[in-house]
């Protein structure tokens, strides 16, 4: 994934870099977003099977120049167990994301994004705490409602390096999906 991110990094920079240059037209535009969305368990397997999808909410700030588009994520998943015990589960992330957008000037605008930075899983009553990097890959779409608001649904699966709690050593990995609006500045 490391490699992943490296090379979405550089095709964008390189796709982007003429558009960058192209115009003196281009400006920085700068948005918060928050939205509101659930979340698949994913993997390893004992993380799939002891709870149930979850419900999340994200809070979004965000300086844009042309197709590229970097962010400062705040990111939360709330996963109910369907065991017997109230052992739910807690994803929180803070991450840098990086969004390319190809059709940046249309009122439709899909995007893809990666990311990583900040990854914290905790289950309170299991008292389990686990403080890592983590990393995500994803696209979504955003429309336009009105010249200073947008409509944003995306979807993207986290990973985060919580090797230590599982019995295989594997990275936690969920799905998540969000539905939103973004404020432009």
């Amino acid at each position: 994934m490391k490699r992943i991110l490296i090379i979405a990094t550089a095709l964008a920079f390189l796709i982007t870099t003429p558009g960058l240059t192209a115009t003196k037209a281009n400006s920085f535009q700068f948005s918060t977003s928050i939205g509101l969305g659930g979340g698949i368990p994913y993997a390893p397997d004992e993380f799939e099977e002891h709870w149930d999808p979850s419900f999340g909410a994200i809070v979004d700030v965000a300086v844009q120049r042309s197709m590229l588009e970097l962010s400062v994520a705040f990111d939360y998943n709330f996963f109910f167990s369907n065991g017997q015990e109230p052992n739910d589960a807690n994803i929180l992330t803070a991450f840098l994301n990086l969004k390319i957008k190809p059709l940046s000037k249309s009122s439709v605008r899909p995007y893809i994004l990666v990311g990583g930075g900040y990854y914290r899983f905790w289950i309170v009553d299991a008292d389990i705490t686990d403080n890592t990097t983590g990393y995500q890959g994803g696209a979504g779409v955003e429309l336009d409602i009105s010249k200073s608001q947008r409509l944003f649904i995306d979807v993207k699966q986290v990973f985060g390096r919580t090797r230590g709690i599982n019995a295989e050593n594997a990275n936690t990995s969920h799905i998540a999906a969000r539905v939103g609006l973004t404020f432009l500045f």
